[in-house]
């Protein structure tokens, strides 16, 4: 008996081979196609990697003392006002008249920041833990002196590495 195979239908050629073999290329077929496949749920998800970057976004506005509403992701080029205390290039080249109004009130009252600044449901800008001493205290990774006169020496110090701080 002669076996014609044809080269466009690979079905037909199959079905002419005898079952034996038909099954054998049947169950390499499938092992192959579940080596290969990965299912959804052990795939990375398709917002991961904006994640990532969004955060890395925050941890360097945390470590530069950038505002979170001036992160790109977060507030237009147009829409940006100056918040006391900011490092982000807009708010470096900005000179505001009432900048030295601003921190002396500020070095006042020390709520008086919380006061002018929008309200938000999340803030990401301070976080409250609990301390045994304290009952309840926020701990603000943002500084709304920082690069002002009024400044607290040690994280001036700290921040730009220009002075030897002594530790007792």
């Amino acid at each position: 008996m002669k076996i014609t195979f044809f080269m466009d239908d690979i079905t037909h050629n199959i079905s002419l081979l005898p079952k034996d073999i038909q099954k054998k290329i049947y169950i390499m077929c499938w092992r192959n196609y579940w080596r290969r496949y990965v299912p959804v749920m052990a795939r990375v998800p398709s917002w991961y990697n904006r994640k990532v970057k969004i955060e890395n976004m925050i941890y360097g506005a945390r470590l530069n003392n950038i505002h979170f509403l001036h992160l790109s992701f977060n507030t237009l080029e147009e829409n940006k006002t100056w918040i006391m205390g900011c490092q982000c290039r807009y708010c470096k080249k900005i000179k505001y008249k009432y900048k030295r109004k601003y921190y002396n009130k500020l070095s006042e009252d020390k709520g008086m920041f919380l006061k002018i600044m929008p309200q938000s449901e999340g803030n990401y800008n301070q976080e409250t833990y609990i301390d045994y001493k304290m009952p309840l205290v926020i701990q603000y990774y943002y500084d709304p002196l920082c690069g002002s006169p009024y400044e607290e020496y040690n994280k001036w110090a700290v921040r730009t590495n220009k002075e030897e701080i002594v530790f007792i």
